[in-house]
């Protein structure tokens, strides 16, 4: 797993269903270490009277990329 250290939690939920199904998930935002980086991260563990099993995802998009798409899009708000 990535180190969640500082993240934003965005989405936090747990659901038990009737037939003793557990479905956990979790979506956070962070910097990279080098903080060059926004990460989002999507996590989710299953557990069932079978076994469990988890998927973890991670988009990034370089500070950079995102800064000039923010200032585009300011910019044609305006």
């Amino acid at each position: 797993m990535v180190s969640e250290r500082r993240a934003l939690i965005l989405e936090q939920r747990v659901s038990k269903h009737a037939d003793s199904d557990l479905h956990c998930h979790e979506v956070s935002l962070r910097l990279s270490d080098d903080r060059r980086h926004l990460i989002l991260s999507s996590y989710t563990e299953h557990y069932s009277p079978q076994g469990s099993q988890w998927v973890e995802r991670h988009h990034q998009v370089p500070m950079d990329d995102l800064l000039r798409w923010l200032v585009q899009r300011a910019e044609h708000s305006v």
